[in-house]
């Protein structure tokens, strides 16, 4: 009797627990669930900080290439970007960087180079779920041409006469000094009457930077007293980027000039007014010609072909020395 009483209160205890085996495999189930939600904010969080890696590769490898070009379209290929530019989209990635490759679309009609920067992102958790990597193939698109409008680095414009030569030629790699005028068109351009005017005159704006538009008129001031509020002394040794004129109209506060493209000029000296004491960085050292028709206000620089990345440019002027690079996508 006493076994089959034993007997009786097993088959009970079973009866009383018939679901005791699924509770591992729900268990099992549920922790697969919970590493996914997990994945889906590790894995999805360190995905998302991944590809920000490689945008911003794209971002530098696009203006590098976009740099490139804009020195020399010729030279503007894939082998050569392969070189030049490509480094930049790994340079900016921190881990697996032996998964990164940079591939470039040229098209030279429309001066645009695009940078697709891939990657490849190994993950933590997903693999739980099927999901070991994701490729990650950011890219970017940038843009070169001659500047169209943007502003005058320095407060001024500088004549066509004194930026080409008797051929029509910029000069370029050559330290020139560039005085004002006294009496506006009394200083005649000594390369023949097709051009205006030598020397250089004021941009009568508030401040130190004015915006201009190739193949516009800009207010400017053909007097003497320079534009206040300039730090004369951090533009020495730098590069920037001027209005050229070829032609003008009115003098003193009322004159006007009109701007045929922009230059780069690498400033060495200025003497902003007639003052001796006023001259900052390197002296001018040739007189004008002829002298009497001229202050003694100068700028002494270097006219060189520059490629720039400064903001606030938009490209489309004619074609000239000077290009901008920017990102467009």
């Amino acid at each position: 009797m006493r076994g089959i009483t034993v007997f009786r209160e097993r088959l009970r205890q079973f009866r009383a627990q018939p679901e005791r085996g699924a509770t591992a495999v729900l268990a099992g189930a549920l922790m697969v669930g919970l590493v996914g939600f997990t994945g889906l904010a590790v894995d999805g969080g360190a995905t998302y900080a991944k590809h920000q890696e490689l945008q911003n590769g794209a971002d530098a490898a696009a203006l590098a290439a976009a740099q490139e070009c804009a020195a020399d379209e010729d030279a503007c290929t894939e082998v050569k970007l392969q070189t030049e530019a490509a480094p930049y989209g790994e340079a900016n990635v921190r881990n697996d960087k032996e998964t990164v490759s940079t591939s470039f679309e040229i098209d030279l009609a429309a001066q645009t180079v695009t940078a697709t920067v891939t990657g490849t992102k190994f993950h933590w958790f997903m693999p739980v779920v099927g999901v070991s990597e994701s490729e990650l193939s950011p890219d970017a698109t940038a843009t070169w041409g001659s500047p169209y409008s943007g502003p005058a680095m320095l407060p001024l414009v500088i004549s066509q006469c004194e930026f080409e030569n008797a051929l029509g030629e910029p000069i370029l790699g050559t330290v020139l000094d560039v005085y004002m005028p006294k009496n506006g068109q009394d200083a005649e351009c000594s390369w023949g009457s097709d051009y205006p005017p030598g020397g250089f005159g004021w941009l009568s704006e508030a401040g130190c930077e004015v915006e201009v538009t190739v193949d516009d008129w800009v207010d400017g001031d053909t007097g003497v007293d320079d534009p206040k509020g300039c730090d004369w002394e951090s533009f020495i040794g730098q590069v920037v980027l001027v209005p050229i004129f070829d032609d003008y109209d009115g003098n003193g506060s009322h004159g006007k000039f009109h701007i045929v493209q922009f230059a780069a000029m690498e400033v060495l000296g200025i003497r902003p007014s007639n003052g001796a004491s006023s001259q900052v960085g390197q002296a001018c050292t040739t007189d004008p010609e002829p002298k009497e028709k001229y202050h003694q206000i100068c700028i002494r620089g270097e006219f060189i072909e520059y490629v720039s990345t400064a903001d606030g440019y938009e490209v489309g002027g004619p074609e000239t020395e000077v290009s901008i690079v920017r990102l467009i996508d």
